[in-house]
């Protein structure tokens, strides 16, 4: 394979070497005009570049924080942390949301970063782009990853194996030996560790794990009654289930999520207990319900009476930005990879 090198990408660019060298190396003595056409070049040419852009230095102190936000809708009580935090640090915040269809799409973020010569990233929840941007690691600003485990960045987030364990412990310690979970999609890691920490705690609980138990696909009220229903008709209806609902914690305030969705950010846990109420006549006895939640204020409704998890994610959006602060003045000499969030339990 032919080594692709500087002029060749000088060429494609039309313009100097030197050009090409300064992009890469010193992008911020560079116009936008250049960093464009020398990275649509690359992308062109199809180059990893990453082994050619030189290692990040902090030479700007622009006071702007890059969050890349990887939620389905910005509007939620992490990024209310977020902003809280680095406005109180007398930051400016920029959004972005990243669309990324290949590899080479990871260039639009390193343009945009030099451009504007960001002090600090954060980025919240997974993406498709986390694996391409580990290599390009070195030359970009401090990253803080939220909500969201990684072994390649520094990360705050909720340990969900053991927030899955937690739950299901505390069922099987009240004589439920038959525990059902409603699950997100377990091709999600947060989803996936919930259900690895359910399995766990059964096992440990000498407690067969019954497949038809675990139900995947659980995001709105109707899919939660179906699944329900499907439960409560089946030949072995469980005693208690678990609303294992992650999508939806997210969000700021009833009002904004449903004039998206047209539902209640606790849509799933609802639609669950309403046809539990419903179908009462066919129980030998009244389903125990739980689920997750964003906090530890009373709701005011029958969710009140429920056994849950509180998951406090303004407090994951503070720390969130506490942790790049302290990054970016090199006030924690000795970081911590991971930041583990505690949750609250409020058992019954």
């Amino acid at each position: 394979m032919t080594k692709i090198t500087l002029s060749d990408i000088a060429t494609k660019a039309n313009v100097s070497v030197a050009s090409v060298s300064r992009v890469l190396k010193k992008p911020h003595l560079t116009s936008p005009q250049a960093q464009l056409r020398v990275y649509q070049a690359i992308e062109e040419l199809n180059i990893d570049t990453s082994k050619n852009l030189k290692p990040f230095q902090s030479i700007h102190n622009s006071r702007k924080i890059l969050i890349i936000d990887n939620q389905l809708f910005s509007k939620s009580l992490i990024n209310l942390g977020l902003e809280q935090a680095l406005k109180k640090e007398q930051y400016q915040l920029f959004y972005l949301q990243f669309p990324y269809n290949n590899r080479n799409d990871i260039h639009h973020i390193i343009r945009y970063v030099a451009q504007n010569a960001f002090d600090g990233i954060i980025i919240i929840n997974d993406a498709p782009y986390l694996k391409t941007l580990v290599s390009y690691k070195d030359t970009l600003p401090p990253i803080v990853l939220v909500n969201h485990f990684s072994l390649d960045f520094i990360c705050v987030h909720f340990d969900h194996l053991l927030i899955g364990y937690q739950m299901t412990k505390y069922l099987t310690e009240n004589s439920h030996t038959k525990v059902a979970i409603l699950l997100n999609n377990d091709q999600l890691i947060n989803s996936a560790l919930q259900l690895q920490g359910y399995k766990q705690a059964l096992l440990r609980a000498n407690i067969v794990i019954e497949p038809r138990y675990i139900i995947q696909g659980c995001f709105t009220y109707q899919h939660a009654r179906s699944a329900i229903k499907k439960l409560i008709n089946g030949s072995k209806s469980p005693s208690a289930v678990i609303c294992a609902d992650n999508f939806s914690l997210t969000y700021l305030d009833e009002i904004y999520y449903k004039d998206l969705h047209n539902q209640s950010p606790d849509s799933m846990v609802l639609g669950a207990l309403h046809q539990a109420n419903e179908s009462k006549s066919k129980l030998t006895q009244p389903l125990t319900i739980s689920y997750f939640s964003s906090s530890k204020e009373l709701k005011y409704n029958e969710l009140d009476n429920l056994c849950r998890i509180n998951k406090p994610l303004f407090k994951m959006g503070q720390q969130s930005a506490t942790l790049l602060c302290d990054i970016i003045k090199d006030t924690k000499k000795s970081i911590k990879h991971n930041k583990i969030i505690n949750v609250e339990s409020m058992f019954y």
